[in-house]
């Protein structure tokens, strides 16, 4: 990791080794997020993973999950919370084959609808007031997230929900910088949402729900 960073170091600012980059130097590279305030967390409650998280998450209710994989995180969804209706949304082909051939019978039962394309612009071609909650681990890039905040936003029910999986500032893997935390927050900020439950994860992808306060 350290390996990485030096090379990266190297490559953005021109500099012969990592040590050579000053305090300012490193948070120029990446900027810290904007600070909550108070009451953004006081009804905050640390959850010990996500599977606890979809414990307290609303049941037959109407969601969205954004970004799917392997859809292994969509069956727990179903399993838990038994939606009435339940959105599967991703860009990538083979996310799609994998949920249109696991969830068969719930398409076939209309309970489960697949959907490829661009996140934001599914989200906003449902109704008003649609979606009891929504999960959000799609594009993790800033201008990614704050699509799908902002389309989120405005067709959730006026008690809705949003999850957001990797509320990290940099993965790990890849060294990759994440924009999450600072969409989120400032996400928050703007209109007025609050962080009502983290849940851990080993690797720190934690995952927090929001709802307007």
């Amino acid at each position: 990791m350290i390996n990485k960073l030096r090379k990266l170091a190297r490559k953005t600012l021109g500099l012969q080794s990592w040590e050579d980059l000053t305090v300012q130097q490193h948070r120029a590279m990446w900027p810290a997020a904007k600070e909550l305030q108070e009451k953004h967390i006081r009804n905050c409650q640390v959850l010990v993973n996500r599977e606890k998280m979809l414990e307290y998450m609303p049941k037959d209710a109407i969601c969205a999950e954004i970004g799917i994989w392997k859809c292994g995180f969509s069956e727990k969804i179903i399993n838990i919370t038994q939606p009435k209706k339940f959105h599967l949304v991703d860009l990538d082909q083979a996310a799609i084959k994998i949920a249109n051939q696991k969830f068969a019978q719930e398409i076939l039962d209309e309970r489960v609808m697949v959907h490829t394309g661009d996140s934001s612009e599914i989200i906003m071609s449902m109704p008003d007031n649609y979606f009891d909650w929504i999960y959000i681990d799609g594009d993790h890039f800033y201008e990614g997230v704050k699509k799908d905040l902002e389309a989120a936003r405005l067709k959730l029910k006026p008690d809705g929900l949003i999850a957001m999986n990797d509320y990290i500032f940099l993965s790990p893997i890849g060294l990759t910088k994440y924009g999450v935390i600072e969409a989120i927050n400032e996400f928050c900020l703007k209109y007025d949402f609050e962080l009502i439950y983290l849940a851990f994860q080993g690797r720190g992808y934690n995952d927090v729900v929001l709802r307007r306060i």
